[in-house]
């Protein structure tokens, strides 16, 4: 088990970093669903966007995510670095 700590972190951070860019998924299925539910950050930009026609508030919205996804980012840039082994 505690060798698979580094790929359960590695997965984490993954799936944190893809649900917010997921777009697709959530816009061709539900379009956001009853009463705009099940919403994410992405989607709601694009409504913001292209629905209110109001562009500069998307994307205030869209990159208010930043703060929390760059030190994601860089905790799995450093674990993957960290993880090599060298022969």
């Amino acid at each position: 088990m505690p060798l698979l700590a580094n790929l359960y972190l590695i997965c984490t951070l993954l799936s944190t970093l893809w649900a917010f860019g997921d777009f697709t998924t959530v816009f061709f299925v539900s379009v956001g669903g009853p009463t705009r539910m099940t919403e994410v950050l992405t989607t709601f930009g694009y409504r913001l966007a292209f629905d209110s026609a109001n562009p500069p508030i998307a994307v205030a919205a869209v990159l208010s995510a930043l703060p929390l996804l760059v030190p994601i980012a860089i905790i799995l840039i450093r674990r993957v670095q960290m993880s090599e082994v060298e022969p």
